[in-house]
């Protein structure tokens, strides 16, 4: 009896399935020698059609139990009161329906036997020592594990298990949507060790991501997290299985490991292989172990690398499926791995395979961080050994048995050679005779013999480097050098190149002297009037003396094009000239050196009264009045206008304003009184922006 009919019948309790804390009633599918949950529907929507008569009708003939909403798929258990076949008939005769399936259930593909101690012969086979020679990690990889979960206590995966900051597991529980992805049943603690279990930590065995002594970084290049799809007897649907693959492509893993499988396959499930995909992922998934051509799901589908299982003498394994849809091969039979509680064993299966090859494909793309999944998936299926006896017996073709060392030289020749990502230059801009440190970054790790970086200025005589510098093996960086001249003043700029790729950056090299204040005194006139600026350097002025450039922010303030600062000085002063104004204006004086400056603000104010007469200076009630102005200066050419008020509404009227004519310094006025009860003083003001002056008429 198959290993999936064995699990179904030991596993039947009461006619129902236990999955996490529900029970489910099972049906089998005898023409897909399958079985599926009886009372539901896997519902998936077409993603641009109108579909909201169908999801309202979802919830007329049952209970929407979970939507999966990057595959447009729902999960719906019927009203017990209805048939589910007429429910699967209503439903896709509405507008937007894509599809109706089962919710098939999937198993594990390993069968556990007696535990063998000897060698990892597996490892062996596929050139990994070889390959763990010349792997140089650039960045994490991260392997998803969607099986049972993972035992992360276990010695031999607790530092290899991706973990949160605050040290809890980073991982799903797909059965119940939590974040427990702990593993009992074993099967994919037994595959994570495989992939990806420590090594050289003194005890147990070596993951093919293994941990390279020779490096310092390398133990996190490749990280497990566990997505826990199956329960604690080894099978889930399909629903929570495509589930936890959405998640794991959502939640930073680049590689799926999928030793699970099921002769039957679904759409939903299809949809979540390709999800992946197309976000980037490698998906690896088991063959099968029912020793046949027929297909298996989800290895079937094309964007998954199907495994199938071979022997220590590269013979497919008599459970292993075969044919023209599987990719590749890989050790599958008495494969010694972790188990729950600090245990090994040896187990047998198409699932012992897959992370051979999951672990296969996180290493080479650590070390080969820009290639794409099309690009992984390439060099491990064309790197491959060809087994003799042919493993597939003439039935179906294949690409061989994984070997690893090739499938990484592979790998890394398709990156080519390090390149240059970046170069900096500290400081910039630099003082004229100041010395600039550069820094190179290359792509990844240099190889054997390291990497000569070229350099280049493009104008040595103001700034110079050497002509390359070498980056040692094993390193991402270099740093060189430049001088520059302390007596010129400009821009060059630097270029490094290697591995075909060059960086540049432009090195600004500035004079040492700079502006540290400017002054004006006074800060404040009357238009025609001037003022002093006064420029002051950070240090004296050098032989010859230096120029300061200056600007004026407003025309009416005008000032020379610069100020001479005499060798050996450290200030200057120039005049600024203003013009006649109506109203008050602010002009900001700047004087600029070197990138550096200094500004202050020049008030101009308008001319201001310095007399207001009255004459008479006191009138019966309902007489008149002579009021005359004298400014400070003669108004502009245009004229200006003067402001008048008074204190007295009632015995008192005045014009609001007054207008002196351009070139002239006085106005007169007309003040009428009124008859009022008693004697009054009038306060009579005049007042522009530069200032005001007052008067008293007495008023009997």
């Amino acid at each position: 009896m198959r290993l999936g009919l064995w699990l179904v019948s030991w596993m039947v309790v009461g006619g129902a399935f236990a999955q996490g804390v529900q029970d489910f009633p099972i049906a089998y599918d005898a023409e897909r020698d399958a079985y599926y949950v009886a009372d539901e529907w896997v519902v998936g929507l077409e993603p641009h059609a109108p579909t909201a008569l169908a999801q309202q009708a979802m919830h007329w003939v049952g209970l929407l139990r979970e939507t999966q909403t990057p595959l447009l798929a729902s999960v719906l258990r019927v009203d017990p009161h209805l048939n589910p076949d007429s429910i699967r008939e209503f439903l896709l005769s509405l507008p937007g329906v894509r599809y109706v399936e089962r919710n098939y259930l999937l198993f594990t593909c390993s069968t556990p036997n007696d535990p063998l101690f000897g060698q990892q012969w597996g490892l062996a086979r596929i050139g990994a020592t070889q390959a763990w020679a010349i792997w140089q990690p650039q960045r994490t990889r991260y392997i998803a594990i969607v099986d049972t979960g993972i035992d992360a206590t276990h010695p031999d995966l607790s530092q290899k298990v991706r973990r949160h900051s605050d040290g809890s597991v980073y991982g799903y529980n797909a059965l119940n949507n939590t974040l427990n992805a702990h593993d009992v049943q074993g099967h994919g603690t037994h595959c994570a060790g495989i992939a990806a279990a420590h090594t050289h930590n003194g005890i147990g065995i070596a993951g093919v991501a293994a941990w390279n002594a020779n490096l310092t970084s390398a133990q996190s290049a490749v990280q497990l997290i566990p997505v826990k799809v199956l329960n604690d007897q080894g099978y889930g649907t399909m629903a929570d299985v495509s589930r936890g693959v959405v998640w794991a492509a959502d939640n930073g893993a680049q590689v799926i490991s999928l030793s699970l499988g099921s002769t039957a396959g679904t759409q939903q499930l299809q949809d979540a292989v390709n999800y992946a995909w197309h976000r980037g992922c490698v998906v690896v998934a088991a063959a099968g172990n029912n020793g046949t051509n027929a297909p298996f799901y989800p290895a079937y589908y094309e964007n998954a690398i199907a495994v199938a299982a071979t022997d220590p003498n590269d013979t497919l394994t008599s459970f292993s499926q075969y044919g023209e849809w599987v990719d590749i091969a890989a050790p599958g039979q008495a494969i010694l791995s972790t188990v729950p509680n600090g245990g090994y064993e040896s187990w047998s299966g198409t699932s012992m395979a897959c992370p051979h090859v999951a672990g296969a494909a996180a290493l080479l793309w650590s070390a080969a961080p820009s290639l794409s999944n099309q690009q992984i998936r390439h060099a491990l299926e064309s790197a491959a050994d060809p087994c003799q006896p042919y493993w597939f017996g003439g039935i179906g073709a294949g690409k061989g048995r994984l070997n690893l060392h090739r499938a990484l030289q592979a790998a890394l020749q398709m990156e080519g050679a390090p390149s240059i990502s970046q170069l900096s230059l500290n400081a910039n801009p630099v003082q004229a005779g100041g010395p600039v440190r550069g820094t190179v970054t290359l792509n990844r790790a240099a190889g054997a013999g390291g990497v000569v970086v070229q350099l280049n200025s493009s104008n040595p005589n103001l700034a110079w480097c050497a002509p390359s510098i070498t980056i040692p093996q094993g390193q991402t960086t270099g740093a060189f050098d430049i001088s520059t001249n302390a007596s010129g003043v400009g821009s060059a700029v630097i270029t490094a190149s290697a591995g075909g790729a060059s960086r540049s950056a432009t090195l600004q090299v500035v004079s040492p002297y700079r502006v540290q204040t400017l002054t004006l005194s006074p800060t404040a006139v009357t238009g025609g009037q001037s003022s002093t600026l006064t420029v002051r350097l950070n240090t004296p002025a050098p032989d010859g003396g230096i120029q300061v450039p200056l600007q004026s922010g407003h025309a009416v303030a005008s000032l020379p094009a610069s100020v001479y600062i005499p060798a050996g000085q450290l200030s200057a002063s120039a005049r600024v000239n203003t013009a006649a104004v109506a109203s008050r204006v602010r002009a900001t004086i700047t004087a600029s050196l070197n990138g550096s400056q200094a500004s202050a603000t020049l008030t101009v104010n308008p001319p201001a009264p310095i007399s207001l007469s009255l004459s008479p200076n006191a009138v019966p009630g309902g007489r008149s009045a002579r009021a005359t102005v004298v400014l400070n200066a003669s108004a502009p050419s245009g004229g200006m206008w003067v402001r008048v008020s008074h204190n007295q509404p009632n015995r008192v009227q005045t014009p609001s304003t007054v207008y002196v004519r351009g070139g002239t310094r006085s106005v007169q006025f007309t003040v009428q009184t009124y008859t009022g009860r008693g004697a009054v003083d009038v306060r009579i003001t005049v007042s522009t922006d530069g200032g005001s002056r007052s008067a008293m008429l007495r008023v009997r």
